[in-house]
């Protein structure tokens, strides 16, 4: 019996990529604007398969204006990725990029463009999409851009090769490890702590194994979460133990195959202050890229929830949002699906004599969104989901009679399409401010 094929629908393939030749003819374009990735597009005819065809083409580290010679990667329904050639036309927006790695490595998107010019688009980007979802805020409020050399986080790879020790940043769409050369982006303490992982890694690992390192700097040094395959650990512990001494980590844990954390070194307990309440986050746990966007986002929230008696905290992670108010409240209710991060918020309000206050929920938003009326006597809500925002959330709060709404997002698409929601439901957009702590 012969096999059917599918019935398949008109270009449902046409996003498949396929992989150009090395030596394929480089195409000349120039560059109209940069794309929501951070890439430079244009267009151009190509000739694959004896067919000549024009297409949207993707250049890295390109500016609007220019002129540029690019090579031909890939092909897909969405257009050619190239990697760029040859300037033949520059911005003049364009500038020298402050590390020698860029564009190579993956960190950054933007070293070759001036300051203001990135900060302006990323406002469109953010303009752009509360605008097709019909959203419009009453007042926009100044950005705030985090500082070079002020990120506190990083996920760093490693990996020991027969020759030596690849350490840093993934390059973009490879697995292909980037040294962050004179990284402008990384504080200063997480360059050095980068470096002495590269010494570890030559002492201590195997040849060919991979290892992920999540560094997170707190308030009294980096909590290091060293992860890798099944077993890679083994017969290393106090060799790695002694190593954190001797790099001053405030904490260092190790993982394998995705299991629990194994905390080796804690000298004291790992600390992060968010107003009077000391936290101790657990290990790898996600934090503000930046301590200087944290404290602009801490101070807007506060301003805005204007001292309301009684507030519920949505994703609230450890507290981040929340736990600076905890001293004019009279009940918080903090809402997480990380028991662990859960954990430390209770925790720490524990410890500040304020546990009576707090109400801890464990609960998966997403798919089990609190109804309307579990909001009942709340004052305010704050909300800070994930990339994937909170739209059923936001439904049930479209319904809710709380009278105000804090909403921290990272991914501006979702947060247009939950902001039409809430706003189909009776809210409106009082304030808004774009906080770039993803520099470059």
């Amino acid at each position: 019996m012969k096999r059917r094929r599918p019935n398949r629908k008109p270009n449902q393939n046409r996003d498949r990529s396929t992989r150009l030749p090395r030596n394929a003819p480089p195409v000349e374009l120039s560059i109209t604007h940069v794309g929501a990735r951070g890439d430079g597009v244009g267009r151009a005819e190509y000739t694959h398969h004896h067919r000549t065809d024009e297409h949207a083409v993707f250049v890295p580290a390109a500016l609007p204006g220019e002129r540029v010679l690019a090579q031909p990667v890939s092909l897909s329904g969405q257009g050619m990725k190239t990697h760029l050639s040859e300037i033949l036309t520059a911005s003049p927006q364009r500038r020298e990029p402050d590390c020698d790695a860029f564009p190579a490595c993956g960190g950054c998107s933007f070293q070759h463009w001036e300051d203001e010019a990135v900060t302006a688009w990323k406002q469109d980007q953010v303009d752009g999409f509360l605008a097709r979802a019909g959203v419009v805020p009453r007042t926009v409020l100044p950005p705030h851009v985090s500082p070079r050399r002020s990120r506190r986080r990083a996920g760093f790879h490693l990996k020991r090769l027969s020759g030596g020790i690849a350490a840093g940043f993934l390059e973009r769409g490879s697995q292909h490890i980037v040294a962050p050369l004179g990284c402008s982006v990384l504080a200063p303490e997480l360059v050095t702590c980068l470096e002495r992982l590269a010494e570890l890694a030559e002492r201590e690992f195997p040849v060919g194994i991979g290892i992920e390192a999540q560094a997170n700097g707190l308030d009294n040094g980096i909590c290091l979460l060293l992860s890798g395959p099944e077993g890679w650990h083994d017969g290393r512990l106090e060799a790695l133990a002694a190593w954190g001494v001797e790099a001053g980590l405030a904490r260092l844990s190790v993982r394998e195959a995705g299991g629990a954390a194994l905390t080796l070194l804690a000298p004291a307990p790992p600390v992060l202050r968010f107003g009077d309440v000391a936290i101790t986050p657990p290990p790898g746990a996600f934090l503000q890229a930046t301590r200087e966007a944290e404290s602009a986002l801490q101070q807007d929230v506060a301003a805005f929830l204007d001292g309301p008696a009684r507030i519920a905290d949505l994703y609230a992670g450890c507290g981040t949002l929340s736990l600076p108010n905890l001293a004019g409240l009279s009940q918080l209710t903090a809402v997480e699906m990380d028991p662990a991060a859960l954990e430390s918020l209770r925790r720490a309000a524990d410890g500040a004599g304020r546990g009576a206050q707090v109400t801890c929920r464990e609960a998966d938003l997403a798919g089990a969104p609190l109804d309307a009326a579990e909001f009942d006597g709340t004052d305010a809500v704050i909300i800070d989901p994930p990339r994937a925002g909170a739209a059923a959330q936001c439904a049930a709060l479209s319904q809710s009679a709380v009278p105000r709404l804090a909403m921290v997002s990272c991914n501006p698409a979702t947060f247009a399409r939950d902001a039409a929601s809430l706003l189909a439901g009776g809210y409106r957009l009082e304030r808004l401010r774009m906080v770039d702590q993803f520099r470059f």
